[in-house]
């Protein structure tokens, strides 16, 4: 093809390209979050540059038509007005700065500008690479538990089928010469967002039909999955045959790759190639400016949004210093918790001793969101947890209560933690990101991590019920 056709086919195309950046200039704020994120290039967003210019490729190579503007029937109105409402639905999350809902709002924004300004038509057939943007916003994270538990469980099923000398405990596997612990890092979400983008871009390069596109993703996903259980099982062998003291142990960066590479490019190579040709792409001749109206509403809003920040912070301890206890014993764990900002009580309620950690945040910034990212709180590869349950107290608040036990002995502890967003309590994170929308708009913008630990002298049984009383005193923080 000459220089001048490809001219000519980005020519015809550029309305597309042009509304695709204007949802991008309009709602940098949002998009100014996801750039440090991206540039990061941390594990599960360290493809998201390369996916979008990888988006812009696929739409350049596609066939570009001119077709006669169509009539604006009710369709187009309730489209034009569902983008009105996207667009303050995105000032609302964007201001309380919720970020997750506010980056997955653009993405429906994107579709309904695109279907308004130009045509349906034209949105569909865009779709399926506009959905590569899904793999640069920060979701994928969320998976890492579920991944971390089904690469123990495959991967201690092998050592088991192996007949190799080995202790498995929780997520740590014992072995005559040193411990593996299968870590955060080693949850293969780097290998599974790849392979599953991999399976997604295959598709479309070959314009398969559904039922093989979603195949072709399973098998992708499936890959994936077991490159990084080979990849563990693989390291698990090496360290028992050298008595952990292979550079592999310590590096085995590169060593995960290659087998990702070794499994995934051949089943590539050897997948079936489609013959059938893409359909063009059709594009208005006068594309609609009306839609800048609506799209317009909230990052307008938003511009002249004048929030303020600075909200105090009425959470403290100084209620327990009359149950404080004057024999200073370790209790529980030591905490992970990324909050700078820490607060503590050795007390002493009902005979019970426990120690009493209130971590506590307030916003310093416009953008910076009231629930910081939490993570895990208790090291992994010391502690593997037994048992969960929830608690409740007569005033009605609830505490997310957990028993775990020490890798490699008996010990026990108990841990119950509450998160307090402004005036509001609740035992699950997931809640806690939804009560922000609150707290902003009564002016608290302040958040507390409450977690009360106890040592356990069996099952943790007895502990569970004495703990329950001695949380309606603890939980007095803002009384």
């Amino acid at each position: 093809m000459d220089i001048s056709r490809i001219f000519t086919r980005l020519r015809v195309a550029l309305p597309l390209f042009i509304a695709i950046l204007a949802v991008a200039f309009l709602y940098s704020s949002s998009i100014s979050m996801l750039w440090k994120k991206w540039v990061l290039w941390d594990q599960d967003l360290a493809h998201a540059l390369p996916t979008l210019a990888l988006m812009f490729v696929l739409l350049a190579q596609r066939h570009f038509i001119t077709t006669p503007p169509t009539a604006k029937t009710p369709w187009y109105w309730l489209q034009l007005t569902a983008l009105g409402g996207c667009s303050l639905l995105w000032y609302l999350f964007e201001s309380l700065s919720i970020s997750l809902p506010a980056y997955l709002l653009i993405l429906i924004i994107m579709c309904l500008f695109i279907s308004t300004s130009l045509s349906t038509k034209t949105m569909l057939a865009t779709l399926p690479y506009i959905g590569l943007i899904v793999f640069t916003i920060p979701i994928w994270s969320e998976l890492t538990n579920v991944l971390v538990s089904a690469s123990s469980t495959m991967v201690g099923y092998a050592v088991k089928l192996s007949n190799l000398t080995a202790l498995l405990d929780g997520n740590s596997i014992f072995l005559p010469y040193g411990t593996i612990h299968i870590a955060d890092g080693c949850s293969g979400l780097r290998y599974f967002t790849i392979a599953l983008l991999m399976g997604y871009t295959l598709a479309l390069i070959n314009q398969y039909p559904p039922a093989r596109a979603l195949a072709t993703i399973a098998i992708a996903i499936l890959l994936g999955l077991i490159a990084n259980w080979l990849r563990i099982y693989l390291l698990v062998l090496i360290g028992y045959y050298t008595e952990m003291q292979s550079s592999l142990m310590q590096d085995h960066e590169s060593f995960g790759w290659i087998i990702f590479a070794c499994i995934l490019i051949p089943s590539i190579y050897f997948s079936p190639v489609s013959k059938q040709l893409a359909a063009s792409i059709e594009i208005p001749q006068r594309p609609s400016l009306l839609p800048f109206l609506p799209l317009m509403l909230g990052p307008l809003l938003l511009h002249f949004n004048a929030a303020s920040i600075g909200a105090q912070q009425p959470l403290q301890l100084t209620h327990l210093d009359a149950y404080k206890s004057p024999i200073q014993n370790a209790i529980g764990a030591h905490l992970l918790a990324n909050i700078d900002k820490r607060e503590s009580r050795l007390i002493t309620i009902n005979q019970q001793q426990l120690q009493v950690d209130l971590f506590t945040q307030i916003p310093k910034e416009k953008k910076e969101e009231i629930v910081p990212y939490i993570g895990r709180i208790i090291d992994g590869s010391l502690w593997s947890i037994e048992q969960r349950q929830r608690l409740s107290i007569e005033s009605g608040q609830n505490f997310d209560a957990e028993i775990y036990k020490q890798i490699g002995g008996q010990t026990r502890i108990l841990i119950a933690k509450q998160y307090i967003v402004g005036g509001y309590h609740t035992d699950k994170y997931i809640n806690a990101k939804l009560l922000q929308l609150l707290a902003k708009a009564t002016g608290e913008s302040y958040f507390g991590l409450l977690i009360v630990q106890a040592n356990c002298a069996t099952d943790c049984a007895q502990e569970m019920k004495t703990l329950t009383p001695a949380l309606e005193k603890i939980s007095e923080l803002q009384k």
